[in-house]
């Protein structure tokens, strides 16, 4: 596999991986993650659709300078590399972080003809600290305590925490055997980038964009450590969407697109297919 960097317009690098052809799905990763969690959902849709993650700036193989650390400086990123690329029609998927960065999306340039199709919410929250009932997070209700406790712990013990954060996304709590590769990955995230970033993440309140969505959007979520009630949120979510529509997962927890691979990809081909 080639290896494909695209400078962004403010000189940052942003790496991306394209596999097959046909309609582009893009698929973007969350806090602290990276393109490589969707190998699998990219083995499994590259037959008939062009699927291409990003590692977002501050993870996995991108640049990890001091500026552009929020939700909408890298929404600009997604729309520099579409536009690069060449690409219409465009599935646009988002998980956790990155749904609000859909979001982000869809208020800055989704209106722009030709681009986009359809767009994907993945096991997420629009609003962080919202204190409301549908909210899952746990620093909901403007918990900005909370997130000190967070930015301490990272600063002072950056591999526990990421242990303890990776955990947190499996339903039992527990990290599978032979899944090394995710600890090590979460670890390419500097933790002064990632403090600032999830700072943007959980201030940003995208509440107000669902209702103006105007495209077919999939809403998929589990419940796990990281949202002990995704389910309720994600229904919550997409009721919100003029064409929302939702499906739950039992299963996987916050990496259902992973755990729950071949279900997953099977409910992207369908919702592609009838874009």
């Amino acid at each position: 596999m080639e290896n494909h960097f695209y400078k962004a317009s403010d000189g940052a690098y942003i790496y991306y991986d394209s596999e097959g052809e046909g309609r582009p799905v893009i698929l973007i990763h969350g806090w602290g993650c990276s393109g490589r969690f969707y190998k699998k959902n990219v083995d499994g849709l590259k037959s008939r659709f062009r699927v291409i993650t990003i590692d977002m700036r501050g993870h996995g193989r991108s640049s990890k300078g001091l500026d552009g650390y929020t939700v909408d400086r890298m929404a600009q990123d997604i729309h520099e590399v579409i536009e690069f690329l060449g690409l219409k029609h465009v599935l646009l998927m988002g998980w956790s972080m990155g749904g609000p960065t859909m979001l982000s999306y869809w208020k800055q340039f989704g209106k722009k003809k030709g681009h986009l199709s359809g767009l994907g919410l993945i096991d997420m929250t629009p609003f962080p600290f919202s204190p409301g009932e549908w909210n899952s997070h746990g620093l909901k209700n403007y918990n900005a305590e909370g997130f000190n406790q967070f930015a301490e712990t990272i600063l002072s013990d950056h591999k526990g925490f990421i242990r303890s954060f990776a955990s947190k996304i499996f339903q039992d709590g527990k990290i599978p055997a032979g899944m090394d590769w995710m600890e090590e990955e979460m670890m390419k995230l500097p933790p002064y980038i990632g403090i600032a970033l999830y700072g943007d993440y959980c201030y940003s309140d995208y509440t107000d964009v669902l209702p103006t969505i105007t495209v077919p959007t999939l809403v998929v979520s589990s419940d796990s450590g990281i949202f002990p009630h995704s389910i309720k949120q994600g229904e919550w979510v997409a009721a919100q969407i003029p064409q929302g529509e939702f499906i739950p997962f039992e299963k996987g927890g916050h990496l259902l697109f992973y755990l729950e691979s071949e279900k997953f990809n099977k409910a992207v081909a369908d919702f592609a297919d009838a874009l």
